[in-house]
C-alpha cells in the first residue's frame, strides 16, 4: 500500500509541478511581448495559460521523470542525513527542474522552454520543482517515525 501512495504522491507532484511550471513560463513570455508593446488582457493571459498546460504535455513528462529520479535519491540522502528529510523533497524538485533544463540547454543550444530563458524565468521554473517536492513531501505516506 505505500508503494501506491508514493506513487500516487509522485503523480500529484509532477502534475502540480508542471502546472505550476507551464504557468510560469507562459507568463513570462507574456510579459516579454507585452515589454514590446503588445497589449496582453487578463483573458488573454488565462486562455493562454490553459492552452499551455494542454499543450506542452512533453514538460511533463519530462518533469515527471526529473520528479522521479530526484525523489529517488533524496529518500537515499534523507535516509542517511536525516535532518534533511524535512527540505530533502522540496530540494530534490528543485535540482530536478534545474537539472532537466541545464540538460536541454546542453543538448539544443537553448532552453526549449521559452520563459526560463531569463535568468529569473529559470528561476521560476526551479522554484516551481520545488513546489512540486513540497508537494511530494505533503503526499507521500509517512512511517511512524517520521
Amino acid at each position: 500500500m505505500r508503494f501506491f501512495g508514493n506513487v500516487f504522491a509522485w503523480l500529484m507532484a509532477a502534475l502540480l509541478g508542471y502546472i505550476f511550471a507551464s504557468t510560469f513560463s507562459t507568463h513570462f513570455v507574456l510579459q516579454d511581448l507585452a515589454a514590446l508593446g503588445a497589449p496582453i488582457t487578463l483573458e488573454q493571459r488565462v486562455s493562454t495559460s490553459w492552452a499551455d498546460i494542454l499543450g506542452t504535455w512533453q514538460y511533463g513528462i519530462v518533469i515527471s521523470a526529473a520528479f522521479a529520479l530526484a525523489f529517488f535519491v533524496a529518500s537515499l540522502v534523507k535516509a542517511v542525513i536525516p535532518f534533511l528529510a524535512r527540505i530533502a523533497y522540496p530540494v530534490a524538485g528543485a535540482a530536478a527542474i534545474y537539472t532537466a533544463l541545464s540538460l536541454m540547454e546542453a543538448q539544443f543550444g537553448t532552453v526549449p522552454i521559452g520563459g526560463a530563458r531569463s535568468d529569473l524565468g529559470f528561476l521560476f521554473q526551479v522554484f516551481a520543482g520545488g513546489l512540486g517536492g513540497l508537494a511530494f513531501e505533503a503526499l507521500r505516506p509517512k512511517t511512524e517515525n517520521e
